[in-house]
């Protein structure tokens, strides 16, 4: 059975994530272009090497409601283009209340929004 994942695009979602790789002493900003209950895809200025193991925190809403996500991210890729960094990244050492809330969370603005919805 093919399953397939559910990710919304962010152009219609207010997205602020941070990210750090030394502990939660120093955070990045970072530009997430897609979220799923599953993991994330962002751009970022610096580096993040495949196998990183980053913090996160942030909030993403649908300008209805916010939800805030706080956990560990594993990067799965990070390619450079130009002057940034693309990277994928799965979540790590997120509670089950939290992935339950994110997965009904991208199930509602896809069902609210199906032009965001990824192919």
């Amino acid at each position: 059975m093919n399953e397939k994942r559910v990710s919304v695009r962010t152009h219609l979602l207010d997205v602020n994530i941070r990210v750090s790789d030394d502990g939660g002493k120093n955070w990045n900003d970072v530009q997430v272009k897609d979220i799923s209950d599953g993991g994330l895809g962002f751009t970022a200025d610096k580096e993040y090497p495949r196998g990183s193991e980053l913090k996160l925190r942030g909030t993403v809403s649908d300008f209805a409601r916010g939800l805030d996500i706080e956990c560990d991210i594993k990067v799965v890729f990070c390619e450079k283009i130009d002057d940034v960094y693309n990277i994928g990244a799965a979540f790590r050492g997120m509670g089950k209340v939290l992935h339950t809330e994110l997965g009904i969370f991208v199930e509602m603005v896809v069902t609210k929004y199906p032009s965001l919805l990824l192919d």
